[in-house]
């Protein structure tokens, strides 16, 4: 068997998990994006520009992520995000409405940000063709953005505090067992059409 066979029945049969793996990441993406954005808005001040200013940074963060090429820096960004949100979250408990704390928090929020944009071309090299790939993250981003409404709205603090690393879990456990069913050459190589 060639090394091009291998990695395309590798891909082909890590499909599953790593679609799944794609849907945990866009809820997980959605519950860290908006969790940032309540906390602002909660600790911070409850105008329109602490939306922008999340995604400012978010979005900042992302295009960083987005340009780095190493498939470790995603592995490293997974607890590291999850370390930034709870970071801001203590830096706007301990100091609220303060705007002079708002670069921490953006670094913060720019860390969480790097995640979602490492997140692609990591994963993309795991799926035949990225519309997948896509298909399934925005998916679980929708399904994010829900839970988030009615955890925000029934849940408030409790959601604050828990969401991000209950997400964290699905994600970090899918990421550990897709790591281990795709072929080695499937993190190093690109895939070539």
């Amino acid at each position: 068997m060639s090394d091009s066979e291998a990695t395309s029945m590798g891909r082909e049969q890590g499909q599953g998990a790593v679609a799944w793996l794609a849907a945990a990441m866009g809820v997980w993406l959605a519950l860290l994006q908006f969790a940032y954005f309540f906390l602002l808005e909660v600790r911070l001040s409850s105008r329109a520009t602490s939306f922008f200013v999340a995604l400012f940074f978010w979005l900042a963060g992302f295009l960083v992520g987005l340009n780095v090429r190493s498939p470790r820096v995603f592995v490293l960004l997974l607890p590291a995000s999850l370390g930034a949100y709870y970071v801001a979250r203590q830096v706007l408990g301990l100091f609220p409405y303060r705007l002079g704390i708002l670069p921490v928090v953006g670094v913060c929020i720019a860390v969480s940000g790097a995640l979602a944009g490492a997140f692609f071309p990591y994963l993309a090299r795991r799926f035949l063709a990225v519309k997948w790939l896509l298909f399934h993250e925005n998916n679980g981003f929708v399904v994010g953005l829900l839970l988030t409404l009615f955890g925000s709205v029934f849940a408030g603090r409790f959601f604050l505090d828990w969401a991000p690393v209950l997400g964290a879990v699905p994600v970090l456990a899918l990421a550990w067992n897709s790591r281990e069913r795709s072929l080695p050459a499937l993190a190093c190589q690109p895939m070539r059409h």
